[in-house]
């Protein structure tokens, strides 16, 4: 049984009918009928230089020249006006002649028959006609068991007024086949494995992700192990987490203990470890209140503004190499004065968008400096204040999205008006191609308007894509910062929001989202909602039956630090400061010159900016950073210094428990748990005399050096979770 919704009302079963319609056109029934069996897909003629001298618009997302290529190229044998069966297009495609793509469809089929009856009626391309709605049936269904099926539809309307199912022309992709199965001969998706999957409906340029589920267990009676009965008692966002869980039927985690929270939040808000006293101050504080108070002061210091202006140097690509030191510092410097005032996200935006004046001087003017002429300058803009990958329509339409090459080369053409050197200014009369065309582009907002060619383009965009009624920017910004907390986006990756890749929770994007543009673009109060949820504050530790979850938060993804904030929780760990470059600096949360020499940065991993780092992945470390960690010096002379926490420990601290104890505190932000007490005395006592005491002191130092160590290197300290 399939519980349906999305859609409006059942199933519509695909027509069957072998009639063929009397005048079949081209735009809006061969097309389809080829990208339906592969003809102009990547893969295939829709390659950038075509196959086998065939060349054709990637989905035919331009049918004037597909119906040249078929009709008037190659001296028009492609198709057979006088006998139809000696077609080209027909024979190859039935493999009655060789074809590299192998057969598409057989000479007694549908497809072949329509085909037949458009070159029998003399192969014209009227173009008057255009697709004005496509309704694919179901947009979403939760089935109960693995295996099942579920009929699919797709009914289009014209602008001729007619209507046509099109099912059968509408090409079905599964992004994991072995997860869901297309079954085109009864038109229907079968589905073979727990979870949510997603597949991809395409008919002309219209395409939607159709989403199915198994939930990831049977159901089990009176079960409430994954939130409270009473959803109205939570907050937003653990309304929206819970209602999945619960339908999903993944079990949730426990929260985190206090110990787990204030290490994750000074992590996540300052980009360091909790200071030993003030933890322990927080781990016994009996206020109710406590974790509201502990990200409230986060928010207010200044390390809150110095590592969110990290951040978002690494997802602007603030690159010293492109912008030179001095401009690289001005752009990082007034990011972090933005975020400590906690400057509208929008206004910020806008002054990125339409800054003029000395980079060196004037922050913000760097965006437009950052990236490689007005192509990069589009590129950058729609990713970082749209969420969107709008290169992909550089060379043709978006295969995946609405947007098309005007967008793209109209975008470009906005800041061709551009003087990109040292100095930012209005530049008059610069332009780019239009490739389609081979004229000038015209200034275009993506997806909306052309503009007249003396407007002030840059304003223009700035103005529409930081309006509240912007479909993008809020949503993106939302979508970021909760990926930076949570360790993934709502959408992920956070910089491909399309309608092809849905949200995991669309209704809490729209509610934040909401709530972000209530709250006047600021970050802080998004950051402070996100932190005090249920969702933010759950252990790490799965629980039996969510431990394959990646997307639905039923328990706190693990994620590696930044390679700033490792070196900072090494250093105040170790207890010895480390420099970076020629200079004195010791804070490298502070450090605006990305090419900054530093061994110990580039060992952990630090983001080289010549493309965007959104976030560390989940999966990040490299076989360096894993060999120097075993046997380098970042961490091995850190224990040996004799200025060092460990030396100092060594000669103040007599209880072997004690000391062992306080390097758990520098490390792990907890206190030694007993069963590792007791492991660590075993091991000891192993070396010690039958009096309990060390030969040497020598030996009680390289002891507790490798016990050091191994929390230094453990998986624990290594990342935030």
């Amino acid at each position: 049984m399939a519980i349906e919704s999305g859609g409006q009302g059942s199933a519509i079963q695909a027509n069957d009918s072998r009639d063929i319609p009397v005048e079949i056109d081209f735009d809006t029934q061969v097309v389809p009928l080829l990208t339906r069996y592969g003809c102009n897909a990547g893969a295939c003629h829709g390659a950038a230089i075509g196959r086998g001298g065939l060349s054709l618009s990637l989905f035919g997302s331009n049918p004037k020249k597909d119906h040249f290529a078929l009709t008037r190229d190659l001296e028009g044998r492609r198709v057979n006006l006088f006998d139809a069966s000696k077609s080209l297009l027909l024979r190859k495609a039935t493999e009655s002649m060789e074809h590299g793509g192998g057969e598409r469809f057989d000479a007694g089929s549908l497809a072949y028959q329509w085909l037949e009856r458009w070159i029998d009626s003399g192969a014209r391309r009227e173009g008057g006609r255009t697709v004005t709605e496509v309704v694919f049936h179901p947009e979403s269904v939760m089935l109960d068991q693995p295996g099942t099926s579920v009929n699919v539809s797709a009914r289009a309307t014209f602008s001729d007024g007619t209507r046509q199912d099109v099912t059968r022309w509408t090409v079905w992709e599964s992004d994991d086949p072995e997860s869901v199965s297309v079954e085109t001969d009864n038109q229907q998706l079968r589905v073979h494995r727990r979870g949510e999957h997603v597949v991809i409906a395409r008919y002309l340029d219209r395409v939607k992700a159709i989403r199915l589920a198994v939930p990831m267990q049977d159901l089990v009676a009176n079960d409430t192990s994954v939130g409270p009965p009473d959803l109205e008692q939570s907050g937003l966002i653990d309304r929206y987490i819970t209602q999945k869980l619960r339908r999903f039927r993944i079990p949730a985690s426990g929260d985190a203990d206090e110990f787990a929270f204030a290490r994750r939040a000074w992590l996540d808000l300052a980009g360091r470890l909790p200071p030993v006293d003030q933890l322990q101050r927080f781990a016994v504080d009996p206020d109710p209140r406590k974790r509201q108070l502990l990200i409230d002061r986060l928010l207010a210091a200044d390390e809150f503004a110095d590592y969110w202006a990290l951040k978002w140097a690494n997802i602007l690509a603030i690159d010293s190499k492109q912008l030179q030191p001095a401009g690289a510092e001005a752009f990082q410097r007034w990011l972090v004065q933005q975020i400590r005032e906690d400057v509208p996200w929008n206004r910020v935006a806008e002054e990125m968008l339409t800054a003029n004046g000395d980079g060196y001087d004037i922050g913000p003017v760097n965006f437009l400096r950052s990236a490689g002429g007005p192509q990069g300058l589009a590129e950058s803009a729609t990713r970082v204040m749209m969420g969107v990958r709008l290169r992909c329509a550089n060379c043709h339409d978006h295969p995946f999205d609405h947007w098309r090459q005007q967008d793209y080369h109209g975008l470009a053409a906005i800041f061709a008006k551009l003087q990109q050197g040292r100095v930012v200014r209005s530049l008059p009369g610069s332009e780019v191609t239009d490739p389609v065309s081979g004229r000038p582009a015209t200034q275009r907002i993506p997806g909306t308007r052309d503009l007249a060619g003396d407007a002030d383009g840059r304003q223009q965009f700035a103005d529409w894509v930081t309006d509240p009624e912007n479909a993008y920017f809020a949503r993106a910004t939302v979508n970021r910062v909760w990926a930076q907390l949570m360790g993934r986006g709502l959408i992920d990756p956070v910089d491909d929001i399309r309608a092809t890749n849905p949200p995991s929770h669309p209704e809490l994007l729209d509610a934040l989202t909401r709530e972000f543009i209530a709250h006047d673009f600021r970050m802080k109060p998004l950051v402070r909602m996100i932190c005090l949820s249920d969702a933010y504050g759950r252990s790490s530790r799965p629980s039996p039956g969510n431990e394959n979850d990646r997307n639905d938060y039923s328990h706190r993804m693990v994620r590696p630090l930044e390679a700033e904030v490792l070196a900072g929780t090494i250093a105040d760990a170790t207890g010895v400061a480390m420099t970076f470059g020629d200079s004195d600096a010791t804070n490298a949360l502070r450090i605006t010159d990305n090419r900054l020499e530093s061994t110990a940065l580039d060992v952990l991993g630090r983001c080289d900016r010549e493309a965007a780092c959104e976030a560390p992945a989940l999966d990040a470390g490299s076989m360096a950073q894993a060999l120097h960690f075993l046997n380098g010096d970042l961490i091995n002379q850190r224990l040996v210094d004799p200025t060092g926490a460990l030396s100092k420990l060594l000669r103040d601290e007599p209880d072997d428990l004690r000391l062992a104890d306080a390097l758990y505190w520098r490390t792990l932000s907890r206190p030694m748990q007993d069963a590792e007490a007791s492991f660590w005395q075993a091991e000891w006592s192993k070396i010690q005399d039958e009096t309990g005491r060390w030969s040497s002191l020598g030996d009680r130092q390289e002891f507790f050096a490798d016990l050091f160590w191994g929390l230094l290197t453990s998986k624990t300290f290594l990342t935030n979770h």
